[in-house]
């Protein structure tokens, strides 16, 4: 008895220690596009999960390890095309991309997860609620005229759907729902939050056979159209 008290308290010890030396946090959350075909209302809606953590490896130009698991969300308006929000930035705003849209639209301060108490983390890890996210703030969004070939994509204007999908189609708003945050393992699947969306290889089914290459099938990325890699749609790619 008196050992396995000592070793919980080894382990309890260890972990507090890790978190000190190593803060993180795990944000999932839930990117939601809503729009208009004709009048009518449409939405589409995909779960992405990143963990932020201090980055504890030498000679790395960020104090931060970044990692996003999900991929891009889905619109599908029928007879006429489906819109992607890709997990790359948008032109517009470089802070678009699936690993910091939430920090901006929430208002997370710059630079609070790389304070030296590792407060940022603890604040991030509380993060709940939802909020509006601005169309011109909205990540890159492409469409392809064949779904079945990733060279024909094409950038889609979110003030001006009907260039890409006819008449009747807008944006209309955006939104970002925290549905987990937390600590690891405390926050995964079954305690919390709802799953990662893992929906898109059915729908672009090129995109496993990439294993993480360009659209183009290279390790360039002057070899598909925008600079897009797998990783754009899909990550891990």
């Amino acid at each position: 008895m008196k050992f396995a008290k000592f070793a919980l308290a080894i382990l309890v010890a260890s972990f507090v220690l890790y978190k000190i030396l190593w803060p993180s946090a795990t944000i999932r959350y839930r990117l939601t596009l809503f729009a208009e075909d004709n009048g009518k209302p449409t939405s589409g809606s995909g779960v992405i999960e990143v963990n932020y953590s201090r980055n504890l490896l030498p000679g790395q130009n960020s104090k931060i390890a970044i990692d996003v698991r999900g991929e891009a969300v889905e619109l599908d308006f029928p007879n006429k095309g489906m819109l992607f929000a890709l997990l790359k930035a948008g032109p517009a705003d470089p802070a678009s991309s699936a690993e910091w849209i939430v920090l901006h639209v929430f208002k997370f301060p710059d630079g609070s997860l790389t304070n030296s108490g590792g407060h940022g983390f603890e604040e991030l890890n509380k993060l709940k609620g939802s909020a509006d996210v601005p169309l011109s703030r909205l990540p890159l969004l492409v469409r392809f005229r064949n779904l079945n070939d990733p060279m024909t994509v094409e950038a889609v204007d979110p003030f001006n759907l009907e260039a890409s999908f006819g008449s009747g189609t807008k944006l209309t708003r955006a939104s970002v729902d925290i549905v987990s945050a937390g600590v690891w393992p405390f926050n995964m699947v079954g305690l919390a939050g709802e799953p990662i969306t893992n929906t898109i290889s059915g729908v672009l089914r090129w995109l496993p056979a990439l294993h993480g290459k360009y659209l183009g099938g290279g390790f360039d990325s002057g070899s598909a159209p925008f600079g897009l890699h797998g990783g754009d749609f899909k990550k891990p790619a």
